[in-house]
């Protein structure tokens, strides 16, 4: 009687173990499925980039391009490089102007000092290359609109410069050494003011680059700072008027009741 009864748990145990191994097999011999491009790219967090992966996009940021087909954080990246690279130029053309003789030495002080905006850019950009934060992104939009009004003056001073204070009948270009280069004072401020112009212009859609990747990567709690930072702002223009919330010795604010300390005379006195 006992022995049945053995028989009868080792078989219940063996049919346990065979029902817990049916599903294993079964999940073993299914064939595995290969990955799609997309659902590999959306699971990595990047964006397709000819046949690789590149690790430049999120989610928040997949539907923004830059000029086009570019990934935004690509071009965002791209647009630092070409700033710094552009920045040493301009910088190196300037600074070689003491080498000629034709310019004044205090021509190269000014375009220093216009330059300064131009040159915190550059260390926004580089910023945003140690460490990409919410506010390091935020300095990009500021740091295009210095690089336009640096270019702007700088280009506006090289016509005045021209015109009232060189001293030679034609704009001479390059070294005692390598020889001078003649141009018309027209042609040099025509392609100066040219080339100015295409770099605001193309400054102008960056700063709609940056803008926009800014605004896609800001968290609930950046987009709620900002908004009460927005009213805090407007709150205080609409207490100081023009001065911006800046009192004035002897304006009265005005009460409640839309009257000020203005409406009482020399003589009068205030109502008990």
């Amino acid at each position: 009687m006992e022995d049945a009864e053995n028989m009868d748990m080792m078989n219940m145990e063996g049919d346990a173990a065979a029902m817990e191994e049916q599903p294993l097999m079964e999940a073993a011999e299914e064939p595995k499925r290969t990955k799609t491009l997309d659902e590999l790219a959306e699971e990595e967090q990047g964006c397709l980039c000819c046949c690789c992966i590149c690790h430049c996009s999120t989610k928040e940021t997949r539907d923004l391009k830059c000029f086009g087909c570019f990934p935004v954080k690509c071009g965002v990246v791209s647009i630092g490089i070409f700033t710094i690279v552009l920045f040493l130029a301009i910088f190196a053309e300037v600074f070689y102007c003491l080498l000629n003789e034709s310019y004044d030495w205090w021509y190269v002080l000014v375009a220093v000092i216009l330059l300064v905006p131009y040159f915190i850019a550059v260390t926004f950009f580089i910023t945003f290359f140690s460490n990409d934060t919410d506010s390091s992104r935020s300095r990009l939009f500021a740091g295009c609109q210095l690089i336009i009004i640096s270019v702007a003056l700088l280009a506006v001073w090289n016509t005045c410069y021209i015109l009232w204070c060189y001293k030679h009948p034609e704009v001479l270009t390059g070294s005692p050494d390598q020889g001078y280069y003649k141009q018309s004072k027209k042609a040099f401020i025509v392609w100066s003011l040219y080339i100015a112009t295409c770099i605001c212009f193309l400054y102008a859609y960056f700063i709609c680059v940056t803008r926009s990747y800014s605004q896609a990567l800001k968290t609930p709690e950046d987009l709620e700072r900002d908004r009460l930072a927005a009213e805090e702002e407007e709150r205080k223009k609409k207490e100081g008027g023009l001065f911006g919330g800046v009192g004035i010795p002897g304006v009265g604010k005005k009460d409640d009741m839309g009257m000020g300390d203005m409406g009482m005379g020399m003589g009068d006195k205030p109502m008990e």
